[in-house]
């Protein structure tokens, strides 16, 4: 029997303390914009608004040298192509002052939301894009710049719980049906991962809820602008801490779904965002004081020889740094504009014409190279590692970084600083009708070699910073 030391016997939460802000502005959308998500869908623009949507910042100062960054969240559906996100961006950044590298955006990935890319102009509730993209370019300066000015002395606190909503999505029925849909038997990511930010006093001030299940809850029927299931799940966090702003950080999700999905009832979605809610409520409640640890204190006899456990000071770490992890990646055999253009002149099929032009998108976004440069955004804040993907990977990647370095909270995000569409395991390649496969940029291989990476550059941070 291998013997245990007492001294090491100690329980303790990733932790940072520093200078943190908060702020949120509205970014809520017209009735009547072009929402058009879904190819199944019989209608363009959105007839109402089921629950608003926001930009969340949380800004961190802090480290030696010290430094500023900001984590800027939309509740937003995907930028379209690289110039998309880069016009909004390059707006947002001379607007606010803040340096391109000191900004992750981050996007929760509703499927219900307004479309803000050009392209769309002529369509029913087009008109309206213009004037939608400066509300949201005003709309993340007031929250980097509400950020900054509420910043204060405060401690980040991370905790993990469990929720079942996400279930694995690749549901092969036979060699010839591929469906993107509840697949009883694959495997699932059920980690919810907590932030907690404390005052000098112990008061929340936010949170954060790092997720991978992709929103969509709501689907082709439905015709109302949401957030889908990630606005009750702030609705009920920020109910029970006060009001403090609770930020969703939508995780490595591309093969995952809610257990309730392509809904058109809103009601699901909220009943899909309050589970998640109550999970990671529970999480919450489970955490340890700031800058504490519970360790192994002594043996009390009472007819059962009991360990007794004790709370005990634990300063948290005032590290804070960034690097960016680059992956070199090949592109698959794509169709080329001129044959798309062509496939679209004779398209009458809605659903199919709606992959044609996103896939047209895509072409014109790569241009004519074989290959892809990919750049994670890493940032170490104090124990904990964010690790921002410009792209959906499978939840296995969080899954397998998070393994790799077992004393760390590992936040992993989609859809940061730009999208590249679906890193999935080579394995999944063996089934070709899978939607991620068939819309895949990349050749099998890529998600693992961005894992390692990824994992690579952060043994460097971790290395470099102690």
């Amino acid at each position: 029997m291998t013997q245990k030391n007492p001294s090491d016997l100690v329980i303790r939460h990733s932790e940072f303390k520093g200078q943190i802000g908060v702020a949120r502005a509205d970014i809520t959308p017209p009735a009547g914009i072009y929402a058009r998500s879904w190819g199944s869908a019989l209608h363009d623009a959105a007839e109402g608004i089921h629950r608003p949507l926001v930009a969340t910042c949380l800004y961190f100062r802090g480290g030696d040298p010290e430094l500023e960054l900001y984590l800027l969240c939309f509740d937003l559906g995907w930028w379209y192509d690289n110039a998309h996100e880069r016009e909004i961006r390059d707006r947002i950044l001379e607007k606010s002052g803040v340096r391109d590298d000191q900004l992750v955006t981050h996007m929760g990935h509703t499927h219900a939301g307004p479309a803000s890319n050009l392209q769309n102009l002529e369509r029913q509730g087009g008109h309206l894009i213009p004037a939608y993209r400066d509300k949201i370019v005003e709309g993340a300066v007031a929250a980097l710049k509400g950020a900054k000015a509420n910043v204060q002395p405060a401690v980040a606190t991370w905790g993990q719980g469990r929720c079942d909503l996400a279930r694995n999505r690749d549901l092969v029925l036979d060699s010839e049906t591929f469906l993107c849909g509840i697949n009883p038997e694959g495997p699932t990511d059920d980690t919810v991962l907590v932030g907690r930010v404390t005052d000098a006093k112990g008061k929340i001030i936010a949170t954060l809820v790092n997720y991978a299940c992709h929103p969509v809850s709501l689907g082709g029927g439905n015709r109302m602008i949401s957030p889908d299931y990630y606005g009750a799940m702030r609705e009920v966090v920020e109910r029970d801490t006060g009001g403090a702003p609770c930020l969703f950080l939508h995780g490595a999700s591309g093969d995952m779904t809610p257990l309730r999905s392509y809904e058109a009832d809103t009601a699901i979605a909220d009943q899909n965002g309050r589970q998640l809610g109550y999970a990671a409520l529970s999480a919450l409640t489970g955490m340890l004081p700031p800058e504490q640890e519970l360790a192994f204190d002594r043996i009390e006899d009472s007819g059962a020889r009991l360990g007794r456990w004790s709370l005990r000071p634990k300063p948290a770490s005032t590290k804070l740094a960034v690097m960016l992890s680059d992956s070199e990646l090949a592109y698959v055999d794509l169709p080329t504009e001129v044959e798309l253009l062509e496939a679209l002149k004779t398209c009458t099929d809605r659903p199919l014409k709606e992959r044609l032009e996103r896939r047209l998108m895509v072409r014109r976004d790569v241009g004519e190279g074989k290959s892809r440069k990919v750049r994670m955004t890493l940032w170490q804040i104090g124990d904990a590692f964010l690790v921002g993907a410009p792209a959906e990977p499978y939840s296995a990647f969080q899954k397998e970084i998070r393994a790799r370095f077992p004393g760390h909270a590992v936040m992993v995000l989609n859809i940061v600083n730009g999208n590249i569409g679906y890193l999935a395991p080579a394995e999944t390649y063996d089934k070709p009708g899978l939607y991620q496969i068939k819309i895949s940029l990349f050749r099998p291989g890529c998600m693992e070699q961005v894992i390692e990476d990824t994992a690579k550059s952060l043994r460097e941070l971790e290395t470099a910073h102690g």
